[in-house]
């Protein structure tokens, strides 16, 4: 994750800005719903209630910041806007390359070795590792924490002896995480909203 990482300054109540939160609320309200599910196919416990509550809040997570980005239909970007995003643009694009490229490569290696149990822990440590520039570039501390709880969690899920149980501990942690960094995202849009109303 070796990215030269550059700021990106909105206002805080910009659309620009509203948008671009509302977007990273979508990816990781979808993406937790995919960790989800397979932390309960890898970890051995689908059944029909874990399936369906896995489910029904999958849909939440990205049912409720598509609902919010169509607030801005009407939204034309300016050209601050422009230069603001043109300013994280290849730090962002590159950042998102070296995850992508990373997780497969891993994901790879371990199955060539036989290693299949410990891919999610190591592709939670790459995708924890890339949201810390996300941080920077969108200043946005929630990706921090993200980072951090991400990398950390994955670690210490190597640590469990049943394979299972390691899978539910890696897939399922890495999904809340991303779930509530989501929450996070959409509740704090929604505060700043209602302020901007009053």
């Amino acid at each position: 994750m070796a990215t030269t990482v550059t700021s990106i300054v909105y206002s805080p109540l910009s659309p620009a800005w509203l948008k671009g939160r509302v977007v990273g609320a979508l990816i990781c309200g979808t993406f937790g719903g995919v960790w989800m599910f397979q932390a309960i196919f890898f970890g051995g416990i689908a059944t029909p209630l874990s399936l369906t509550l896995v489910s029904l809040v999958t849909v939440v997570a990205i049912a409720w910041p598509v609902m919010r980005l169509r607030s801005f239909r009407g939204y034309r970007s300016t050209a601050a806007d422009r230069e603001r995003w043109a300013a994280v643009r290849v730090p962002y694009w590159v950042n998102s390359a070296i995850e992508w490229t990373l997780c497969s490569v891993a994901a790879f290696w371990l199955a060539r070795i036989g290693r299949y149990a410990f891919i999610p822990e190591c592709l939670g440590v790459i995708i924890g590792l890339h949201f810390l520039p996300l941080g920077k570039m969108f200043r946005s501390p929630v990706y921090y924490l993200t980072g951090v709880v991400m990398v950390v969690g994955s670690l210490a899920a190597l640590m469990l002896q049943a394979e299972n149980i390691r899978n539910i501990a890696a897939f399922g942690l890495n999904g809340l995480v991303l779930w509530g960094t989501a929450t996070v995202i959409l509740r704090r849009d929604w505060l700043l909203k209602r302020e901007e109303e009053n």
